[in-house]
C-alpha cells in the first residue's frame, strides 16, 4: 500500500452545498460584478487623468514636477500641484490649466517656488473646469 492509497482512503468526502449556500454564492458574485462595473464605469467617465513622470528639486525655493496629461473632455483643465517637505507639510503649491486644443496627450514640466525646501513634488489631482 503506497502513501496514496492511504490518504485517498481516509480523506473525508466533502459535503455539497445547500441549495440556500448556492443561491448566496450566485447572488454575492453578481453584486460583486455589479459593483466592479459600476466603479469601472464611474473611472472611464473622468475628463482627465494624469501620470507623474518625475520631479527635480531645483533649489531650496523651487521644485518642478514632470507628468503628463490625458484630457477626454472638451473643456479646459486645471492641475493642482504641490511641493512636499520631509514631514510631507505642503511648502508650494501652484496650478497649470491646459487647453485639449493642444492635444489630448501632453507631457509638461511645471515649476513652483516653496518656502522651505521641498522633498517631493506631486500633482495633487486635475479637474475640469
Amino acid at each position: 500500500m503506497s502513501v496514496d492509497d492511504f490518504l485517498e482512503d481516509d480523506a473525508p468526502a466533502r459535503p455539497r452545498l445547500s441549495t440556500r449556500a448556492r443561491w448566496l454564492v450566485g447572488v454575492g458574485l453578481a453584486v460583486l460584478i455589479g459593483v466592479s462595473a459600476l466603479w469601472a464605469w464611474w473611472i472611464a467617465d473622468q475628463p482627465v487623468r494624469w501620470r507623474e513622470v518625475g520631479f527635480a528639486i531645483v533649489s531650496p525655493t523651487e521644485a518642478s514636477v514632470t507628468y503628463d496629461v490625458f484630457l477626454y473632455g472638451e473643456g479646459p483643465v486645471t492641475c493642482h500641484l504641490q511641493a512636499l517637505n520631509v514631514r510631507f507639510a505642503e511648502v508650494g503649491v501652484t496650478s497649470a490649466q491646459f487647453d485639449p486644443a493642444d492635444g489630448s496627450e501632453q507631457r509638461v514640466t511645471t515649476t513652483m517656488v516653496t518656502t522651505e525646501e521641498a522633498t517631493t513634488a506631486v500633482v495633487d489631482y486635475c479637474e475640469a473646469d
